[in-house]
């Protein structure tokens, strides 16, 4: 479960639930057991802020965009490997 702490104000129960739901369909992953989900009430809006920060990549992967590596079958995960990157 999700370690939440709330500052500044207060959230009710359903609240809180809908932005651990957010949080799971943005990053679309498995989220670590030790996470803690920080939400500083600022008035009418929220900041949501990780502990320690979730890891975001993005894989493209012919045509379209993964963003775990877990989600890709055996051939694009191959394809993936065998990529050289650019260098910048």
């Amino acid at each position: 479960m999700i370690k939440v702490t709330v500052k500044g104000g207060t959230l009710s129960r359903a609240e809180i639930e809908a932005y651990i739901f957010y949080t799971k369909k943005k990053y679309g992953i498995v989220l670590p057991e030790e996470l803690e989900m920080i939400l500083e009430v600022d008035g009418e809006f929220v900041n949501i802020s990780y502990n320690p920060p979730i890891m975001f990549r993005t894989y493209r992967a012919t045509d379209y965009l993964v963003n775990d590596e877990a989600k890709l079958n055996d051939s694009k995960l191959a394809e993936l490997h065998d990529k050289i990157p650019n260098a910048v």
